[in-house]
């Protein structure tokens, strides 16, 4: 059975890259790196990361920088993020 969709403008795939991009910079706060290497990361399909990594840009969580021919994405505020989540792990359940 074909679909009449494109895998990339499927909203629910979309959604899927979403989180599993926002997981992957959670566990790796730090990381600076290009959509070929997050495409690499959790072996999807580039076009598919640089559409997902586009909309957590204009959300505000993906921060866009390097040079004129190589596009570096990294975490906004990736201390911020992680710290909150360490705090969370450490504190006592009631």
């Amino acid at each position: 059975m074909t679909s009449d969709l494109d895998q990339t403008t499927d909203p629910v795939t979309l959604s899927i890259l979403r989180i599993e991009l926002l997981t992957f910079f959670q566990a790796n706060p730090h990381t600076r790196d290009t959509a070929d290497g997050l495409a690499l990361r959790l072996h999807r399909p580039k076009h598919e990361i640089e559409i997902a990594l586009t909309t957590l840009s204009a959300l505000g969580i993906v921060e866009i920088g390097g040079t004129e021919k190589t596009t570096i994405y990294r975490l906004r505020n990736g201390d911020l993020i992680n710290n909150y989540f360490m705090d969370k792990l450490s504190e006592k359940p009631f």
